[in-house]
């Protein structure tokens, strides 16, 4: 009974990333109990966010191809219509607009979209990896651009570089040209002057604070 058990439950977990993952999960929770000075309340209510994290692995990981398939796009569309919401109704919160009221809870759209924007591209490709051509790389990159301009816009920087990260690999994997990789990554690099004075103050001292840690350790280092 509990090897049947056992084998439902792991039938379609990969067991090295799963074990991977808790050990960065357990790792995050000791740090957060030490740097919240041994806080067991919001240490607890973290080792909750993190079984939930996992029930919802467990569940989409049990989902068929053609189940992920199904909602790409809709997932997308919802996605960023939640976003024009948030830039529309969202609620302020430290100087930035990220959250939005839905019933009796608030969500963080640009966490779905962590989710959607992979699936939304994978599923674009499959329709057309029969002829790819560089428009469809053009489209896959509006597709791209539509929600990391939004989060830009709270703003997010950093949820908004990793969305653009995640939709990058997928730009890759579908067999986007070096040369292409190559004059995008240098054109970015060139445009980094002109981008620069664009950013807020926040968020410039954060770069720095990258490249330094102990110009302000306790600070922005701190983070």
């Amino acid at each position: 009974m509990i090897d049947r058990l056992w084998l439902l439950v792991s039938a379609h977990i990969d067991g090295f990333l799963l074990t991977v993952a808790l050990c960065l999960a357990g790792l995050g929770l000791g740090v957060l109990y030490s740097a919240s000075d041994q806080n067991l309340a919001r240490f607890a209510a973290q080792g909750v966010n993190l079984a939930v994290a996992l029930a919802v692995m467990w569940i989409v990981a049990n989902l068929s191809p053609q189940t992920l398939k199904r909602v790409a796009v809709p997932l997308y569309i919802l996605g960023v219509l939640l976003l024009i919401g948030v830039a529309l109704f969202g609620d302020v919160v430290n100087g930035a607009r990220r959250w939005l009221h839905v019933g009796v809870t608030r969500i963080q759209p640009s966490e779905l979209m962590k989710i959607a924007l992979p699936l939304m591209l994978a599923w674009y490709f499959e329709k057309h990896e029969a002829s790819l051509r560089l428009r469809d790389f053009a489209v896959a990159a509006l597709l791209i651009g539509v929600p990391m301009l939004l989060i830009v816009r709270q703003p997010d920087l950093g949820t908004a570089l990793l969305l653009a990260a995640s939709g990058a690999y997928v730009l890759f994997l579908a067999g986007l040209s070096w040369k292409v990789i190559t004059t995008l990554g240098l054109a970015t690099a060139a445009s980094l002057p002109l981008l620069w004075p664009l950013l807020h103050d926040y968020q410039r001292e954060r770069i720095l604070t990258l490249l330094d840690p102990m110009r302000d350790p306790l600070g922005a280092g701190y983070h």
